[in-house]
């Protein structure tokens, strides 16, 4: 067999294990994807989709973030139904697609660097647990690290066809998340640094030979530009059109497109509209007015828990790509470079402090891990090839138990612990518990029962029209009165036609005796005896993960 026969079946080999992996992927995200009871803001999101869905109509609002889950999770909800699982099928199977992008960098990168980056996007627990919830953290993570892997693949073949694909997840990314625009900025930054890099490794002695060297890397890059700028030209027009499509307000765009002359206002909605609506809630600095020491603690206690062995494995592969190596390949210095100013740029700029925003730091650093661990394998290879055991063993022995500590992990967070207050990855508004058994009840109750079926009872869940209107989201202006502080049961609710209200006084819920009342824990001391009295069943759910118990009664044989 000849060495490029060779090389090929080695090749095939590597993609066939990318393949497998991400088959297993999409397996560990799909298994129960429904169990865990809606984080808040699975819910709003999710709540918000089905009301799009029976008005018709959408129009962008920046506190739910981009266009692209409203869209893709309506044409779900339509194809299966809606369901915690369907909601969050879009976000799994992207993040099992994310596990074959490494093989984007096959010219970059060695082939046990290309596995071991692609274990880490399967296993990593903050990955693996943000791949089964319904947020755009993970999609836009996902589309950017596509559309780098593009930009690089097109920039190795010199192929304007991956420009186009490119072109394709990175508009996309817009269409997910306003942080998008971060992006680009980490990657001029971190390209910067690498310029700067070549600039000492290129042992300049002077501050003419310094600049010589500068200006032959950006002529270089300014040169490929001008070659190809009519393809340039027209991926960016691609990208412009995808974002439009999903920022333009609907039913808006369909008309537009049957009437050409309304298509000029449309445009401007889709683009200057949004851009002054993001503005005025993300460009505020009151979103960002909190501690940035106390958020960079947290997001570092998340890669503590959740990427350890990632973060490990990054700064490794990171100094030895910089330090030992003749010329350090720029698309792993690039990826660490990108991944440490998410790690110290996202406590600035982020609004509250979760662990869904580390994703945007491990993803581009699974890179130099794979880096890392490939450094690693390679040097236990080498050891017993030449008879050192002992070297050997302590190599699989250190992979062993990075695999076996991030998989522990992984399945505590995910699987065991999925909800929990001790749970690292869970942001607060998460309920803690187990109240599937309860919803399940309110499901056959709304099936079955004629008039009220659920009756919220206090000041922070009543809204005034309940009992002679339905209260209903609106477009614009957003939630009713009491809309959110019921999060996230709305979303329930309105999946089952659960016929809802709500009050203030006790006589009415006496009035009605409707099979389900719900109030919190601090403001139902006025019914608890006498609902009691009347065969009602206490039971408590925590509403967020503390702090807010929320107390469900239901009377006895209502589910019957």
């Amino acid at each position: 067999m000849s060495r490029s026969s060779g090389g090929q079946t080695s090749r095939r080999r590597v993609a066939a294990a990318l393949v497998a992996v991400a088959a297993l992927a999409l397996l560990a995200r799909l298994w129960n994807l429904g169990w865990r009871v809606a984080h808040q803001d699975e819910a709003r999101v999710a709540d918000w989709i089905l009301h799009y869905m029976e008005v018709g109509a959408w129009t962008y609002r920046p506190i739910i973030h981009g266009p692209f889950l409203p869209h893709v999770n309506g044409v779900v909800f339509d194809l299966l139904g809606p369901s915690d699982f369907t909601m969050r099928l879009v976000v799994a199977v992207a993040g099992a697609l994310l596990v074959v992008t490494p093989w984007l960098l096959r010219e970059r990168l060695s082939q046990p660097a290309l596995v071991a980056t692609s274990l880490f996007f399967a296993a990593n627990p903050v990955l693996l647990y943000y791949s089964r919830f319904m947020r755009n953290d993970l999609l836009l993570a996902a589309f950017m690290f596509t559309a780098f892997g593009l930009f690089v693949r097109a920039l190795d073949t010199g192929k304007a066809r991956y420009l186009y694909a490119a072109a394709l997840p990175f508009a996309l990314a817009f269409t997910t998340k306003e942080n998008a625009l971060l992006y680009p900025v980490c990657w001029l930054g971190a390209l910067a640094l690498v310029l700067d890099g070549r600039l000492v490794l290129a042992k300049a002695d002077d501050e003419t030979s310094r600049w010589a060297v500068a200006r032959s890397h950006v002529r270089r890059a300014a040169r490929a530009a001008w070659q190809y700028k009519l393809h340039l030209g027209a991926a960016l027009a691609e990208g412009a059109v995808v974002v439009v499509a999903f920022y333009a307000p609907k039913p808006d765009l369909y008309e537009a497109l049957r009437d050409p002359a309304l298509l000029p206002g449309v445009l401007r909605d889709a683009t200057l509209g949004s851009w002054n609506e993001f503005m005025g809630l993300w460009g505020s600095t009151g979103m960002q007015e909190h501690s940035y020491v106390a958020f960079l603690k947290h997001d570092l206690t998340v890669l503590g828990v959740g990427a350890t062995a990632l973060v490990v494995f990054a700064v490794l592969g990171f100094l030895y790509e910089r330090y030992a190596t003749v010329e350090p390949r720029p698309v792993v210095e690039v990826c660490f470079y990108w991944g440490l100013f998410s790690v110290f740029g996202y406590p600035a700029v982020a609004d509250i402090s979760a662990a869904w925003t580390m994703i945007n730091a491990i993803v581009p650093l699974a890179v130099p891990a794979g880096v890392g661990v490939a450094l690693v394998y390679e040097r236990g290879r080498a050891a017993a090839a030449s008879g050192n055991s002992a070297g050997a063993r302590a190599v699989a022995l250190a992979l062993l138990v990075a695999a076996a500590g991030t998989g522990a992990v992984a399945a505590q967070t995910t699987y065991a612990n999925p909800q929990g207050p001790d749970n690292t990855l869970v942001q607060y508004a998460q309920p803690a518990g187990e109240m599937q058994p309860t919803l399940q009840d309110i499901r056959d109750i709304s099936a079955t029962n004629d008039g009220v079926d659920v009756m919220y009872y206090g000041d922070e869940f009543h809204h005034p029209d309940d009992l002679t209107e339905k209260p209903e989201l609106n477009i614009t202006r957003g939630g009713y009165t009491g809309w959110f502080e019921r999060l996230p049961l709305p979303w329930y609710f309105d999946q089952y036609g659960t016929n809802a209200s709500s009050t203030l006084h006790n006589e009415t819920v006496f009035e009605h005796e409707p099979p389900v009342v719900i109030a919190l824990d601090d403001e139902d001391e006025a019914l608890e005896d006498t609902l009691t009295e009347r065969g009602y069943t206490r039971t408590v759910h925590q509403g967020y993960q503390h702090s807010r118990p929320v107390v469900f009664y239901i009377r006895a044989n209502a589910t019957a």
